[in-house]
């Protein structure tokens, strides 16, 4: 089924917040996937993953900690992409003043890769990220080098490098409109959205639309 970036978007940002992150982060992740998408990589089917292997872990366990100088690592022994890509943001001044970062054992690394690019045009220089046997330089105009999305969708690495580069000023590549997201990924989604509804109630459904169970006639 085809999908608009919009649609994605929003599917994505539910999906987050009915796995637990706090609206601000599945804002985020939501247009992290919808980034993914439009360079041609799978950010659902990504997404749709991590917030599997994450369900039911706590924040404090999956958010970084920079236990030594410029790295940093997971209480629970590995980084959400999620919610370090948002602390990368965060830290962009870092990056500006060319300073390397370097992240422990962290999952689904390509969700770094939207978060590295708004951090990039953030401190006005290119990003380059690594881990082994991947790098993709953020924040450049040719976007990601094709034939690289079976090396990106790895879903755990033991660290990755953060580097910045040159003084420049980063473009964003044009992106795709629409595009295909796997109807079992979508049925994932939709299971962790379907988790910001409250149910309903006997109350909810006479104060919903419709009669409900009072006869108007």
């Amino acid at each position: 089924m085809t999908w608009s970036l919009n649609e994605i978007e929003a599917l994505s940002r539910k999906a987050a917040r009915g796995a637990g992150l706090s609206w601000g982060l599945a804002e985020e992740a939501g247009k992290a996937a919808r980034w993914l998408v439009a360079q041609g990589l799978p950010g659902p089917q990504v997404l749709a993953d991590l917030l599997t292997r994450n369900d039911g872990t706590t924040y404090e366990t999956l958010c970084p900690h920079d236990e030594d100088e410029g790295r940093w690592t997971a209480r629970g022994g590995t980084l959400c992409p999620l919610i370090s890509g948002a602390a990368l943001c965060d830290h962009a001044s870092r990056l500006a003043a060319g300073e390397a970062l370097h992240l422990g054992r962290t999952a689904s690394p390509m969700l770094l890769l939207p978060y590295l690019d708004a951090a990039a045009r953030i401190a006005g220089r290119s990003v380059t990220v690594s881990w082994e046997g991947v790098s993709v330089t953020c924040g450049a105009a040719d976007g990601i080098p094709d034939g690289m999305t079976d090396a990106l969708s790895t879903t755990m690495v033991d660290a990755v490098a953060i580097l910045p580069g040159e003084l420049c000023d980063t473009e964003t590549p044009s992106p795709t409109a629409r595009a295909d997201i796997p109807e079992a990924t979508a049925r994932q989604l939709d299971a962790f959205a379907q988790r910001t509804y409250a149910p309903e109630t006997e109350t909810s459904r006479l104060a919903g639309a419709g009669a409900g169970l009072t006869d108007n006639d």
